[in-house]
């Protein structure tokens, strides 16, 4: 179990296998909070993306960075949680977008980064993906 404290004082436990993915929540979203994807839920954290990536990684989790497709904002994709790497395709995805890496839960994401290189990542992570 890992503690997430969130914004406001409260904490949930969750199972490190959960995550998908986080990043930095927009301001929109939940201003100066990371996002955390899980897999049937979408949490906000008011720790940092390093204090929250060391948690994960000390769960056993680990995290590869990869790159929105637009913009600078940095993804920490759990390389567990991966199942497959596509191309991209840019009538449905960002022209930008090179991968859509693909979760058990249905749940898609696009990431700059090609396919090798996130099949790089994800390997030298210990994922085997296809």
């Amino acid at each position: 179990m890992i503690v997430i404290n969130m914004p406001g004082g409260g904490v949930r436990d969750i199972q490190a296998a959960e995550l998908l993915w986080l990043r930095k929540a927009f301001d929109g979203e939940w201003k100066g909070a990371t996002m955390l994807q899980l897999a049937a839920d979408r949490l906000y954290s008011n720790e940092s993306i390093g204090d929250l990536c060391d948690k994960f990684g000390n769960a056993g989790e680990p995290l590869v960075e990869l790159s929105a497709p637009v913009g600078r904002m940095k993804l920490f994709v759990s390389a567990h949680r991966v199942r497959q790497v596509i191309e991209g395709n840019p009538v449905i995805y960002d022209e930008k977008a090179k991968s859509i890496l693909l979760f058990a839960s249905k749940m898609r994401l696009a990431v700059r980064e090609t396919p090798e290189d996130v099949r790089s990542k994800l390997t030298k992570a210990g994922a085997p993906v296809a």
